[in-house]
């Protein structure tokens, strides 16, 4: 089974559109699969809206946190919760297309890879909409992590792995980049990147400013002092 982890903060527009959509793909390719959908006390009502939706399918669960606790710390917080082989993260905004998830998961189901990053980078660029200014933020974003992963999108919030990659790890990441710290930290012998398209969000506002910003440069020195820790002792 595959469990997909969608944390949430004021998605109340989006949030039903991408349940069902989600649920579209999984009928269409045969695919069993859950949802734990992780909600940060949303004041715009997201919590309930998650929780109207769980009434009409057992294969969500609705976690609630009591405030605003960031992205990577609800992802740690839902992997608890998961019951598949297949752990999978995406955002609620609608701009990770649901009609990747086959091309993502089917490489570790048919054994050919531990860890799938949904890529934006790894051709051309694969974005739409979005400013100039979000771009080279994240380019030099992923400049800064290359010393850590030779992955062309470390910064990608998009991705599936096999539940034993992080079984046994302690996941204690900062802001919104949960997937460098797995790559950092997880037990895996092949990652494979697939191209998508990146659209920007459906509705709503972006969550990134300058706490995010602070945030990420915390979370990256952590890793590389990590990393060389590991290593040098």
């Amino acid at each position: 089974m595959i469990s997909i982890i969608i944390p949430t903060y004021n998605e109340r527009d989006n949030l039903p559109l991408l349940v069902e959509s989600i649920f579209g793909v999984f009928d269409g390719a045969f695919l069993k699969g859950e949802l734990i959908i992780v909600d940060d006390n949303s004041p715009d009502g997201t919590g309930k809206i998650a929780d109207e939706l769980a009434l009409n399918s057992n294969m969500i669960k609705v976690v609630h946190r009591k405030a605003k606790e960031g992205l990577s710390g609800a992802v740690v917080e839902g992997i608890r919760y998961a019951e598949g082989e297949i752990i999978g993260v995406m955002d609620a905004d609608l701009s990770h297309p649901p009609d990747v998830i086959p091309k993502l998961v089917r490489p570790i189901m048919n054994g050919e890879s531990d860890f799938v990053v949904a890529s934006r980078y790894k051709e051309k660029e694969q974005i739409e909409k979005w400013p100039l200014v979000r771009k080279i933020i994240s380019r030099g974003a992923t400049l800064c992590a290359k010393p850590l992963t030779n992955i062309s999108d470390p910064m990608s919030g998009f991705f599936f792995i096999r539940k034993d990659v992080i079984d046994g790890v302690q996941l204690t990441p900062v802001g919104y980049k949960i997937l460098l710290e797995i790559i950092v930290k997880g037990k895996y012998n092949k990652i494979k990147e697939i191209t998508f398209t990146f659209r920007d969000r459906y509705k709503g506002e972006s969550k990134l400013n300058l706490k995010e910003h602070y945030n990420y440069i915390l979370h990256l020195t952590r890793l590389y002092f990590y990393t060389l820790k590991k290593y040098v002792i």
